[in-house]
């Protein structure tokens, strides 16, 4: 098929084609220069017990699940170190998975407004008390760590845990997953 000259098929099929390995370029550089890189260091890390990693609207999704016996911060740290190291100011989100059950639930709900109490007028002391009582009441344990940048909670019961760190600056959301900031910083989304 023909117009003005042209051979249209050809033209199609060169358009895509091209669509086609541009696509593909990218998908072998995303999966060897920020995903291959990535996977080797959460693989050789002590603490990190599993993790997932998915791509969505150009935003990398890190998953981490850290081991039982591992110490919440140091781990948190040591894996976003490695996401600034690999991936440097591309946009990603770091999220905590955890094993939770209902009694880790019930000593969390219980201890919440401790936590964001603490959070907001740093009564850290009030707040490793609430805690600690409310997890020794249900038979759990709990650890609890505070630096410049985030409270860090763990949550221990028969195998399970729950893992929980709240930021302690101002524009950061609590929970597990982070939503401000930029180039992986102080939070654990870049932009």
């Amino acid at each position: 098929m023909q117009w003005k000259g042209l051979k249209i098929n050809v033209i199609v099929f060169s358009l895509l084609a091209g669509i086609a390995l541009i696509f593909s370029a990218q998908y072998f550089y995303q999966k060897y220069s920020t995903q291959g890189p990535l996977n080797t260091a959460l693989n050789n890390s002590q603490t990190v017990e599993s993790y997932q990693l998915k791509n969505e609207n150009n935003q990398l999704l890190v998953s981490v699940k850290i081991r039982y016996d591992a110490n919440l911060m140091q781990a948190y740290k040591e894996v976003r170190k490695e996401l600034v190291r690999v991936i440097g100011r591309k946009a990603y989100t770091l999220s905590l998975s955890d094993s939770r059950d209902d009694v880790l639930e019930q000593v969390w709900y219980q201890s919440q407004y401790a936590v964001y109490q603490a959070q907001t007028q740093g009564s850290f002391q009030e707040m490793a008390s609430v805690v600690n009582r409310e997890a020794q009441a249900r038979g759990a344990e709990a650890k609890i760590y505070v630096d410049q940048e985030n409270i860090y909670l763990r949550l221990l019961h028969q195998g399970h845990t729950l893992d929980e760190v709240i930021p302690r600056g101002e524009g950061q959301v609590a929970g597990n997953l982070r939503t401000s900031g930029s180039g992986g910083g102080t939070n654990a989304q870049g932009n």
